[in-house]
């Protein structure tokens, strides 16, 4: 939900000079509150520190990818494994 909460973020900087503005008064976080970014990730924004609005998007960016990256999942063995007669093996048995 985030991504979808910085682009339009960064779609509503285009059209609204407010958003732009309030960035460059130090009140982003005003405008934050308005999307639907969690409260860990508002605050994580809130203290990017940027010059200019377009380093702010790229640096918000990359902290939403971050926090966005699935956790890797464990690859467990299949649950038949063992279970089933292993072929190759059966043909070693039966020529010895």
């Amino acid at each position: 939900m985030s991504m979808q909460s910085l682009n339009q973020l960064v779609a509503r900087s285009i059209i609204d000079p407010g958003v732009v503005q309030a960035f460059h008064a130090g009140k982003i976080g005003e405008v934050l509150a308005e999307l639907e970014f969690s409260p860990e990730m508002r605050a994580d924004l809130v203290d990017l520190r940027a010059q200019t609005w377009a380093e702010f998007a790229v640096l918000a960016y990359r902290a939403v990818r971050t926090a966005e990256q699935p956790v890797r999942r464990i690859e467990l063995p299949s649950p038949a494994e063992g279970l089933l007669p292993d072929v190759s093996r059966s043909d070693e048995q039966q020529a010895a």
